[in-house]
């Protein structure tokens, strides 16, 4: 947390390089600098004016009254695009450390590389403090604009397990988090800045797409995913994107047809969507696409010790946590 509010006094540094290991549609890349206290304050100015966009799923759903998107991210009939969350600088900054990073490693099996944020042997202390500032405009965008999802998903109530998506072994919570959080924690910032969140597997994560790369049909079980593409379509890579399938809870992680819904947004802009929703990273034809992606929940007493990193510390991971599917 020390390094997010001293980022200002962070030296420069150009970002390498990517060498020609990897096939990825050919492009130019400007060194990458912190960018200084005004930078900042303009992305956040048009942040503070951007408005997120509602995609719906089910557009039947789409007529309800009152509407609640915590409810409505909670049941799977929304997918919410947040413009703006990160500047041009700041997604070649990551999407180049990630190409170096794939570069160092060697091609990824099935053309998809996954790298936890938090692992020093794959990221810089500089790449951890970008990934955390861009999360952080995503929390305080969501408590100031839409706070219905910290109150619905996150905020320890009597609804609190009715709301939750069903965990990996399809199974409904049984176990809420502990009420004290309400008295200290208010919003999902305090959340993240008190450490009581639990994380998706190795998350949050940067993933690599290249030619034929692609992320099968899956769901993510956790109360929110947060997904940021750092590359351009049509600039970067042909193919791609992340789709989307009606259904939430009745459509199980094979499902039949084609998605309902593929987004494509330019890079930046910020992704949000439920835990019970089937997803699936599409399949990149050409060059080479790149997202962050976190998914957590808040911390319960179960909540293993292993999922409680963040950002914060080396994750613990599972061989399996780079997929196969």
């Amino acid at each position: 947390m020390l390094q997010l509010l001293l980022g200002f006094l962070l030296p420069s540094s150009t970002a390498l390089v990517p060498s020609d290991h990897i096939a990825r549609k050919p492009y130019s890349r400007r060194p990458f600098h912190v960018a200084p206290p005004f930078a900042r304050a303009a992305l956040q100015t048009r942040l503070g004016a951007s408005k997120h966009e509602v995609h719906w799923l089910d557009e039947e759903k789409s007529y309800q009254d009152p509407l609640i998107l915590g409810e409505a991210i909670a049941r799977g009939e929304v997918v919410l695009s947040i413009p703006d969350v990160a500047d041009v600088d700041e997604c070649d900054a990551l999407f180049d450390a990630a190409l170096d990073t794939c570069d160092e490693r060697g091609i990824a099996i099935g053309g998809r590389s996954r790298f936890s944020v938090s692992d020093p042997t794959a990221f810089s202390n500089h790449v951890v403090l970008i990934c955390e500032e861009m999360l952080l405009r995503v929390l305080d965008y969501i408590d100031e604009r839409i706070p219905s999802i910290y109150e619905t998903l996150f905020k320890s109530t009597d609804e609190w397990l009715l709301w939750q998506p069903l965990n990996a072994q399809l199974e409904k919570l049984s176990v809420p988090p502990s009420r004290h959080l309400n008295e200290v924690c208010r919003s999902l910032r305090e959340l993240y800045m008190m450490g009581e969140l639990e994380w998706s597997e190795g998350e949050p994560a940067i993933n690599v797409y290249e030619a034929e790369g692609h992320f099968g049909a899956h769901k993510d079980h956790l109360a929110l995913t947060v997904l940021i593409p750092l590359a351009s379509p049509s600039e970067d890579f042909d193919g791609g994107g992340t789709g989307f399938w009606v259904g939430n809870r009745k459509v199980d992680e094979n499902p039949e047809g084609p998605p309902t819904m593929v987004l494509k947004p330019p890079p930046g802009t910020a992704l949000i969507f439920g835990g019970d929703v089937t997803h699936a990273g599409m399949a990149v034809e050409d060059g080479c696409r790149s997202v962050f992606v976190c998914s957590f929940s808040t911390r319960t007493p179960v909540s293993s010790k292993d999922r409680l990193h963040g950002m914060q510390a080396p994750p613990v991971v599972s061989p399996n946590f780079k997929g196969t599917a």
